[in-house]
């Protein structure tokens, strides 16, 4: 059996069964608090064999996915206008007393996106940072792990001296 040892906790799991599969979604919350969701198929192939997928998707991801899995849905569902975006589609419309201006839902979405944007660099951050980095994790990658900015992470990576300006 596949051992992993993240130092995680579990925020939110839920499954649903559809006919020999079974799918399991949990939300986890990393060590340096970015959160990201797991998800399990587990498929029966034989007597007491089970064959199982997974995938994890970090913040950044998740935006990104929901997007599209919502316009997938509203395909399905024959809802053609593509003119409601998909927050649209399955927000709630909340009103607020006062409307956010453009700049304000950039620094809004950017917050989801990077939650640790800004954010003082932990010595555990940095060396696992570097250790991530060494592994062959591109920056991009490295952007989604700890939740900041590329630029961010580049400019850490050289201070580390991982690589030059």
């Amino acid at each position: 059996m596949e051992q992993q040892n993240y130092n995680t906790n579990e925020v939110y799991s839920a499954n649903f069964k559809t006919g020999n599969r079974t799918y399991f979604v949990n939300l986890l919350e990393a060590k340096n608090n970015a959160k990201y969701v797991k998800i399990t198929e587990s498929r029966k192939v034989g007597e007491n064999e089970y064959q199982k997928n997974r995938i994890m998707l970090f913040q950044h991801d998740l935006v990104k996915l929901s997007k599209v899995l919502n316009q997938a849905v509203s395909k399905i569902k024959g809802n053609e206008d593509e003119s409601q975006t998909p927050q649209e589609e399955t927000l709630p419309n909340i009103e607020t007393e006062t409307a956010a201006s453009p700049a304000e839902e950039i620094k809004q979405e950017e917050n989801i996106e990077f939650p640790n944007s800004g954010k003082k660099w932990t010595r555990e951050d940095e060396e696992k940072l570097e250790f991530l980095f060494k592994a062959g994790k591109t920056v991009e990658d490295l952007t989604e792990i700890f939740g900041r900015k590329q630029k961010g992470i580049q400019s850490r990576l050289e201070k580390l001296g991982l690589i030059e300006a």
